[in-house]
């Protein structure tokens, strides 16, 4: 099986009116590379690369040359083509096209995606059979809790009673915006509507200092966390 053609796309969402932000820096709009690979056997496969920049000179790297080098390769190769495309961030030709290492990353990854899709169809088994798994259920956990511009604590109630009759049982909330105080006024809301038995994370996406967090894994056994994320710069 070949790879006879393919379609890029860059897909975006609108930026909102209230934007949510993490401990110092907002949530970027959805910004996605979409890659489609067509075969010679009728089966298409798709991959995304996400981005917090702009797409435009990733996607025309496919017109610029990538497209020659995928097209015409086996289908069912994933890892032998993913290996030649990631291997061209240290060849000669990305200096002479401008390809950058991150350009180079996120264009093999959606073409990677699109890859295992195909093998997956043809082979007729979902992934993770074919990656060796056993299960097929797996537990999750919804991202909570972030800021946004006047957001009150009545606004945090109702957002996690609203995640909570959903069906989730396992949150992972935003924190280090605020003072100290502040958050752990927000964590005891959330706790309060998840209840004792949920799992509750946390993940201060580095927007702490030492003392900071020094002071505030010992408050936050108040809300007993499953885990603390990132609490400072690496």
């Amino acid at each position: 099986m070949k790879i006879t053609d393919i379609e890029v796309h860059i897909l975006g969402g609108p930026q909102e009116e209230r934007p949510h932000w993490v401990s110092h820096f907002p949530v970027p709009a959805a910004n996605e590379m979409l890659v489609i690979l067509h075969t010679d056997s009728g089966i298409s496969g798709f991959g995304l690369g996400s981005s917090n920049g702009r797409l435009e000179q990733t996607a025309a790297m496919f017109a610029d040359g990538l497209r020659e080098i995928i097209v015409g390769s086996d289908a069912l190769s994933p890892e032998r083509l993913y290996e030649k495309l990631f291997s061209l961030s240290w060849h000669r030709i990305a200096a002479e096209k401008g390809w950058s290492k991150a350009q180079i990353g996120l264009a093999s990854a959606a073409v990677d995606i699109a890859m295992w899709d195909i093998l997956g169809k043809h082979s007729n088994m979902p992934l993770y059979r074919l990656f060796g798994g056993y299960k097929d259920v797996v537990p999750c956990y919804v991202t909570c809790g972030y800021y946004r511009e006047g957001k009150t604590l009545d606004e945090l109630r109702d957002e996690m009673q609203m995640l909570k009759s959903q069906g989730h049982t396992a949150f992972k909330a935003k924190l280090g915006a605020l003072s100290l105080e502040q958050d752990m006024q927000r964590l005891h809301t959330i706790r309060d509507v998840i209840g004792a038995e949920a799992e509750l994370m946390l993940d201060v996406n580095c927007g702490w200092d030492l003392d900071t967090a020094l002071m505030a894994v010992k408050q936050l056994r108040e809300v007993n966390p499953r885990w603390l994320e990132e609490p400072m710069h690496w």
